[in-house]
């Protein structure tokens, strides 16, 4: 039997000059979960073109909303090809039945267990429609993605592994309790070490929505990636300040930057997004604390939650620019289906647009309740033009933490952000004409 796995393009921009990011998480981890006897491809369209004439017998292709357009163009090229079709991945698991339409088979949530029983049945000639499991799948003993399908040099940060799913927290704005469930899941520590040393590199990064969700069981985490001398950057909330040995741990076991979400300065605004982690915390004196042992933080913040107005934006560019972040990230609020914004947002007849393509965080599918649709735009327009001005950068390049200034990897992230949010190099992967084509620059 052969194989394709698909990640469709979804991005409208480009990293350091053609590079995306970060390479697909969910299509490694389905080639392992493959029987060893199936010939298995990997075409990621956002660093190489996507073949619809490929010879193989089933195709595979795991989609988010933005890239939701393209994977049903994709997918039915295919089809029309007599070519059986396997939608799965946050989308698809939002909305299955629109899915369907474009689809032999979905599968809703996560792959272990459901991947395996549908390559039998298809095996069978038995298929269904729609696999969907009630329980959480154990993260004990999987089996390493196989990373060897990828073009590694295509990606900045090629070396990601993910210790955990699942959340409690339940953002409103957020699709990752509505997939994963709002009960961490971990992996065991030892196999997480192994995974790493497996990998046989110094740099890596941490994929988890929230490293730090467990401190005790991170602790043991960083307390054996110490020994390995390490460089990594990952995700967690700004609860990690609480803990004074739990933040040693992460300078030691080699972390340089955290990615959090910050989400706004409006105790208001964190309030209607439920964002439980940042409520009734000193934002300013929390972020010094994570600052003082060393670690960068690279902010996350959303504009046009309900509570927002142009001088709530105003007002989070600013203590970000104060705080010398080492980088930020301002999104548009985003209704993904699934999500309780979106349901929101539904009911009250607030969205503005339906093409999932413009759903990147970067455009204005609604209309926000505090400032007008064109006011959003502008701000986010202006906090990336402020933010990552050359003299904003000078001044946030040259801060000490942890004993030294880390100006490489800042210069590198800051001007990754600029050159993708201020004019400078796009990347078309999105073509909306039904062609199948590779990432291409344009200016």
């Amino acid at each position: 039997m052969r194989i394709l796995l698909i990640a469709p393009a979804w991005r409208t921009d480009c990293w350091n000059g053609g590079k995306t990011l970060t390479p697909p998480n969910a299509l490694p981890i389905l080639a392992s979960l493959t029987p060893p006897d199936v010939d298995v491809q990997l075409m990621d369209e956002n660093v190489g073109a996507v073949d619809t004439k490929a010879e193989v017998d089933l195709v595979g292709i795991s989609s988010m909303t933005a890239s939701a357009p393209r994977a049903y163009q994709i997918a039915d090229a295919f089809r029309a090809r007599g070519v059986p079709v396997v939608l799965g991945g946050m989308h698809p698991t939002a909305m299955p039945e629109e899915a369907g339409r474009h689809a032999d088979a979905v599968v809703m949530g996560e792959a272990e267990g459901q991947w395996e029983t549908l390559l039998e049945d298809f095996g069978r000639g038995q298929m269904k429609p729609l696999y969907r499991s009630d329980e959480r799948p154990s993260l004990e003993g999987l089996p390493l993605p196989r990373r060897d399908l990828l073009k590694r040099s295509a990606y900045l940060l090629p070396n990601m592994i993910h210790t955990a799913r699942g959340c409690p927290h339940a953002c409103t704005f957020c699709s990752v309790t509505p997939v994963f469930g709002r009960k961490y899941r971990f992996r065991p520590v030892d196999e997480v070490v192994e995974e790493v040393r497996s990998l046989g590199v110094r740099s890596l990064g941490f994929g988890d929505d929230n490293i730090v969700a467990s401190p005790a069981r991170a602790k043991q985490l960083f307390e054996k990636l110490i020994p390995l001398k390490l460089q990594w950057v990952g995700q967690g909330d700004l609860s990690m300040a609480k803990d004074p040995e739990l933040m040693e741990l992460m300078r030691r076991s080699g972390c340089v930057a955290m990615f959090v979400g910050l989400e706004s300065t409006s105790p208001e605004s964190l309030a209607l997004a439920h964002k439980q982690p940042n409520l009734g915390l000193d934002l300013s004196e929390t972020i010094d604390t994570v600052h003082r042992h060393g670690l960068d933080i690279i902010g996350s913040f959303v504009f046009g939650l309900d509570a927002d107005t142009p001088e709530v934006c105003t007002a989070t560019l600013e203590f970000a620019m104060r705080k010398k972040l080492a980088a930020a990230q301002f999104a548009v609020l985003t209704p993904f289906p699934g999500t309780p914004v979106y349901e929101q947002l539904v009911a009250e007849d607030r969205i503005l647009d339906p093409d999932w393509s413009k759903y990147t965080m970067g455009n204005v599918v609604f209309k926000p309740r505090g400032m007008s649709p064109a006011e959003l735009a502008a701000e986010r327009a202006k906090a990336y033009d402020r933010f990552y001005s050359m003299g904003s950068i000078a001044r946030r390049m040259l801060v000490w933490r942890g004993g030294h200034p880390k100006v490489l990897l800042r210069a590198a992230t800051n001007l990754s952000y600029r050159r993708i949010n201020r004019g400078g190099r796009i990347c078309s992967t999105v073509p909306h004409d039904g062609r199948v084509a590779a990432p291409r620059p344009v200016r």
